[in-house]
């Protein structure tokens, strides 16, 4: 599973699951701290299809952590304050860079994926049922 896809669930559906991973597994990996919880600035990047142009929409406040293990380094950055997840981020990045407890994160992925695919069953339905027929209307 690549990083965009695992980040993403953990932010959506999994900031508990992250946050419990970490605290049972960071006295079993040896790691230092690069840069531990700090806030900051992003730009947004943003394609305008039109021109096929690229532009800065605005800024947006992010949390970052950077953990080193070797020379691997782990990044977890988060939307808004959350300097916990941001951790649990950047040690699980760590951890899948080093083949380190990737069994157990596979497993926590799994339902998370299955979280995932019911929420979006979940929305649909709700989409569906105020969906206007225009048949009915014409008769």
């Amino acid at each position: 599973m690549n990083k965009k896809k695992w980040t993403t669930l953990f932010i959506r559906y999994g900031k508990k699951e992250a946050a419990e991973f970490y605290a049972l597994h960071k006295d079993q990996m040896e790691y230092t701290t690069v840069s531990g919880p700090v806030e900051g600035l992003t730009m947004i990047k943003v394609r305008e299809h039109a021109q096929n142009s690229l532009f800065y929409l605005g800024e947006v406040r992010v949390t970052e952590t950077k953990l080193r293990h070797g020379k691997e380094i782990g990044l977890g950055v988060v939307k808004g304050d959350e300097p916990e997840l941001s951790t649990a981020l950047a040690f699980i990045d760590l951890c899948f860079k080093t083949d380190q407890f990737t069994y157990t994160l596979n497993n926590i992925l799994s339902d998370l994926e299955d979280r995932e695919a019911e929420a979006v069953h979940k929305k649909t339905q709700e989409i569906l049922r105020t969906k206007v027929n225009f048949d009915m209307m014409n008769d």
